[in-house]
């Protein structure tokens, strides 16, 4: 491996055959562009770009795009070279940028929050054998979100021995994931009523649009509640993780009854909740030793990426890897060579069983810049690739 280090993160030498770098092609082209077009407004037979700009980045071209074209008239008529200097340039376009635009509705669902109730359904007590089937309740929204891709194994969110124990399932759909809080209540002669959550996913690319609150749950049952989280439709894998508190009304009830004595508003903390990338992939292995021909066969271009990462060896950061896309290891690529320079590792998987990718996870470890991965994706869907590898980062 031979690396540079760019403003924008670790970068090998060769360049990438990714979507990524074609937008950054036409970017310096179009920074060029507007670079010779000041030199031609100077009427100066020899370029003078190279003395004063280094060349722009991808959030810098606006910038001079935008003073160029409002200042044409004034930039002519100069001839003080300081109306080229980046500061200048950049001062302009920062006092009159546009206000912030609104921002889109993404969830392409129905209306906006809404918390009905709905009488509970009995399910077994054990939370162990509960099934990942959602049993969701009667409303119209739960018949337009289309066909269920997948659900996740169930995740303890308490400790086993909580009065309050609570599991999570993400059930995905291809607009939105539907989140099932399966909740026991464990204390006696205590029903809780109204059961909801305040929960927050840290992502403006993911959006609580309806919530589903579980109408009773008495001593030693097992009911669910749900959140329902639109996606931004011009994504494709959207991570997100953040802190999640139980909302709920305590009923203390007179024992052998369902008698109420007193009830009050109540909250209980729980582990965050995490949208992972693991979550969106089912593994999809393939034939041994087929996995280099079928990559290099596969539709669709290749995204690739190269990441310094805080892995202290080869073998960690090929454990955290394949933990990270939760996707099939192929050709026994786990297996490591601790003679070898780099590890290839190979993965296959489908998203949301509708498309199948392949990744390639080029691992070493340099001796300054510690850990360094080259990730190779390669599916029909360029955004998805795109998401994948920008994901590791």
């Amino acid at each position: 491996f031979f690396f540079f280090q760019a403003e924008d993160g670790i970068r090998d030498f060769c360049l990438s055959r990714g979507l990524g770098d074609v937008y950054k092609r036409q970017v310096k082209e179009r920074a060029f562009f507007y670079l010779d077009l000041i030199d031609k407004l100077q009427h100066e037979g020899e370029s003078n770009k190279n003395q004063y700009f280094d060349l722009p980045s991808i959030n810098e071209v606006e910038n001079i795009e935008k003073y160029v074209l409002d200042n044409m008239g004034s930039i002519k008529e100069s001839d003080d070279y300081k109306v080229l200097e980046y500061q200048t340039i950049s001062d302009y376009a920062k006092t009159h940028a546009p206000a912030p635009s609104k921002q889109t509705d993404r969830s392409r669902l129905v209306e906006d929050y809404v918390e009905p109730q709905y009488n509970s359904v009995e399910v077994a007590p054990q939370m162990d054998k509960v099934s990942l089937k959602p049993n969701f309740p009667e409303h119209e929204i739960f018949s337009m979100i289309g066909d269920l891709k997948l659900s996740t194994q169930p995740k303890e969110l308490t400790d086993p021995k909580s009065e309050y124990q609570v599991m999570l399932v993400k059930h995905f759909y291809e607009p939105c994931f539907v989140l099932e809080f399966k909740v026991k209540n464990t204390l006696d002669n205590i029903i809780l009523k109204d059961v909801t959550a305040n929960l927050q996913l840290g992502s403006e690319d993911l959006r609580i649009t309806h919530i589903f609150s579980a109408n009773e749950i008495k001593y030693n049952a097992t009911e669910s509640f749900f959140i329902i989280v639109a996606r931004n439709p011009d994504q494709r894998v959207i991570t997100g993780s953040g802190g999640c508190f139980l909302k709920f009304i305590v009923c203390e009830v007179n024992p052998g009854t369902t008698e109420e004595i007193t009830s009050y508003d109540d909250e209980y903390q729980i582990e965050d909740v995490e949208i992972l990338v693991s979550d969106y992939m089912v593994p999809q292995g393939l034939p041994n030793l087929t996995f280099t021909n079928t990559f290099d066969h596969i539709q669709g271009e290749e995204i690739a990426q190269t990441y310094q990462l805080s892995y202290k060896t080869v073998e960690l950061a090929v454990k955290g890897l394949i933990k990270h896309f939760g996707m099939a290891v192929c050709d026994s690529s786990d297996e490591i060579n601790v003679n070898n320079k780099f590890h290839s590792l190979y993965l296959s998987g489908s998203y949301l069983r509708l498309e199948h990718v392949m990744i390639i996870c080029m691992v070493g470890i340099d001796a300054n810049l510690g850990c360094v991965v080259k990730i190779r994706v390669k599916s029909k869907d360029g955004v998805l690739s795109t998401n994948l590898v920008e994901s590791v980062s």
